[in-house]
Formats: C-alpha cells, structure tokens, sequence
C-alpha cells in the first residue's frame, strides 16, 4: 500500500492585509456589477453583438422561407417524386420548416451544430427528409376539402404520449388542428429523419475525403507537384448548391413549359 507524505513544514503565506490586497467578498463582487462592472472586453461586447444581429436576421431569413415554403406546397408535393431523386433539390435544407417540442424535452431542433477542429458545422433537415416524413400516417390529416394536409408543427408530452398538433393544407391553405396522437411518433420520425441527413453528410464527406487521397498518392508517385500538393487540394465537393428560391422558380417554369406546349 501506497504511503502519502504530507510536508507541513512550509505553511502557505499570509497574504498582506493591505486594503489592494483585500480578498473581494462575493457580496461586494454583485454591487460591484450591478453598479456597472464590466465582465467582458469591448471587442468582446462588439462580437455579442454583431452575433445578435445576425440571429435576428437569420430568424427573419427563416421566416421568410418557411412562409414561401408553404404558399408553394401544392407545387412541391405535386413534385416529390422529382425532388428527391434530384440531389439539388433533395438536399436543400428546410430546417425551418417544421417545429416540435413538448414538457420535459424541450424545443426539438431540426439543426445540428458541430464543431470539427475550430470550424462550425451545421447540419439541417432536409428537404427530401421532410417529403418522407409527410409520406407517414402519424404526418397526414384529411382535410374538409378532400385534399391531405401535412404537419407543420407540435407539442404534447412524452409521459403521457398525448400531443396537439397544427397541420396545413396544400390545396386550400387552411390549418387544420389535431389532438391526441402519438407524441413520440412524431419525435421518432423527426429524429430518423435527421439522422439519416447527417449520416449522409459524413458518408459523403469521408467518400470525397478517401477519392482526395488517391488523387493525392497518384500524383505524387509522378511527381506531379508533390512537394506543394496536398490530399486537400484534390478534395471536391457537390458543386454549386440550390436553394429553395431556385427549385420553386425551375418547377413552375418547368409547369409553364409543359402547359405551353
């Protein structure tokens, strides 16, 4: 057994009883910041806020396409088939979207954020994850003007399981109110759902990442540059992304088109 040695023969010091040297009292810490004490640095200040600034845009920038969203579900749902088969259409994020939570859990955010090595990524649900999630019972609602209307949003609790929920209709544009389905149906089919994007994501990202270093190893048994190449500088991504501005302006095109002809 192992036999601690304690050497008190060197007490700590005193500290100077110096009123400069004066230990601060938690008490006297909080007059001290609610008289004015500043417990970040200007720069600091000047971050916080340029970050508020651009929340508050992003939030309206969020707004703004969810509402363009659903003014045009007819058009997308009309269109499904094609969206998911498209990548460029298939992986548009849409977030924004749909929104639940309940007691206990929280808001259930269809965004994650990652930090890899300093840099910030964010992974968002979407959009073709979002036609498949619609394509589930517990996601319909019959609405009164024969169409089906979607689930746009919802809260309940997962203790008792019971939910209330707001669905729209692509056809007539009204909300349609729901009760007393499953709550943790819809919690499971939104999180399979984004998991499977950000499993996506990873996978594609990896698969580019393996393409980058052959490219890298082949050039390099050339002597094609070796010395200032780097497996980085072979790696490619999806090229140019869409967003949901673009595919609803290319589907009603494509609709004009097709009724013009």
């Amino acid at each position: 057994m192992a036999t601690i040695h304690i050497d008190d023969s060197n007490p700590f010091p005193n500290f100077p009883v110096e009123p400069d040297n004066r230990r601060e009292s938690f008490a006297d810490f909080c007059k001290r910041e609610a008289a004015g004490l500043k417990l970040e640095s200007d720069e600091m200040y000047q971050e916080n806020r340029e970050q508020e600034e651009l929340n508050a845009l992003q939030k309206r920038r969020s707004e703004r396409k969810c509402a363009l969203l659903y003014n045009n579900l007819d058009l997308i749902l009309r269109h499904r088939d094609e969206i998911i088969v498209t990548p460029r259409y298939a992986n548009i994020d849409v977030q924004y979207a749909i929104k639940g939570g309940g007691l206990y859990v929280g808001h259930l955010s269809a965004v994650r954020h990652f930090n890899f090595a300093g840099t910030l990524v964010s992974i968002g649900l979407k959009l073709s994850s979002l036609l498949e999630i619609w394509d589930n019972e517990q996601f319909k609602v019959e609405c009164k003007c024969g169409d089906t209307a979607v689930i746009r949003s919802f809260s309940g609790s997962p203790l008792s399981g019971g939910s209330q929920a707001t669905a729209v209709c692509p056809k007539c544009k009204k909300e349609i109110h729901v009760k007393n389905r499953s709550f943790g149906g819809y919690c499971g089919l939104m999180h399979i759902g984004h998991d499977r994007d950000i499993e996506k994501v990873v996978k594609s990202i990896i698969a580019k990442w393996t393409l980058a270093e052959v490219a890298y190893e082949k050039n390099a048994a050339e002597g094609n540059e070796a010395k200032w190449r780097k497996a980085g500088r072979e790696l490619h991504d999806d090229g140019e992304p869409c967003n949901l501005e673009t595919m609803i302006n290319e589907l009603k095109l494509k609709e004009f088109q097709l009724a013009s002809r």
